[in-house]
């Protein structure tokens, strides 16, 4: 329960002090994207979805109806701001709508966090290590927000989640449901928003993180953990 409460309070001090980290033209900013996306992939196919299967067999194959829902919700999100609100509107909208989004999925990895290291270290950090990228990932606007007290209060929520997690028992079905949720969030961002596109990103880059945590999970799995 400590170590995913320090995890989670990782997660928001990124959040908080990553905000514009790089700048628009920064060359390192494209490898750093591609390698969190080699390292995401091999997290989600070699470690999160086989932990699904594994407590399907066990409670019931619906659950991976959760890794579905993440998807769906955010692609569903991100549809219905670029297809029902003008050119004007479209920043504020994706603004609000995008901040509120990211406050309820990072609530909800902090508790994640919390309740996955309270039965196994091990897969708390794997789930660990590619958020704490997207947190960077997603913290690469055009322009820092400068009202430090909104950063503040966003930035909270994985902290806000794992204080919850210690206050509320749901269960170890709802507890993976809730994983499922965020891994297929994960995989949305992976794939729309990490994934280099077309001639963009830097291949080399993707294949090392891909390669190095799949090696990393290998040797966790030879070991026994």
């Amino acid at each position: 329960m400590v170590l995913g409460l320090l995890l989670a309070l990782v997660i928001s001090l990124a959040d908080f002090f990553t905000e514009g980290i790089f700048a628009k033209d920064n060359p390192y900013k494209v490898k750093f994207i591609s390698f969190a996306a080699g390292v995401s992939v091999a997290y989600i196919f070699l470690s999160m979805l086989p932990e699904i299967y594994n407590g399907s067999i066990v409670i019931s194959k619906l659950i991976f109806l959760s890794v579905l829902f993440g998807f769906a919700v955010f692609h569903l999100l991100e549809k219905h701001i670029r297809q029902y609100y003008s050119r004007g509107q479209f920043r504020k909208e994706h603004q609000i709508i995008h901040s509120a989004s990211s406050f309820v999925y990072f609530f909800v990895v902090g508790f994640v966090l919390v309740k996955i290291t309270g039965s196994s270290n091990i897969s708390g950090i794997l789930l660990f290590i590619p958020i704490l990228f997207h947190v960077v990932i997603d913290s690469l606007p055009r322009r820092v927000t400068k009202k430090h007290h909104y950063r503040a209060m966003f930035a909270s929520s994985a902290f806000l989640g794992a204080i919850a997690a210690t206050f509320v028992e749901l269960g170890s079905a709802f507890n993976l449901i809730l994983l499922g949720i965020v891994g297929g969030a994960l995989l949305y961002t992976v794939i729309r928003e990490s994934l280099p596109k077309e001639r963009e990103g830097k291949p080399v880059y993707f294949a090392v993180g891909l390669l190095l945590f799949t090696v990393l999970i290998m040797i966790l799995w030879n070991i026994g953990l």
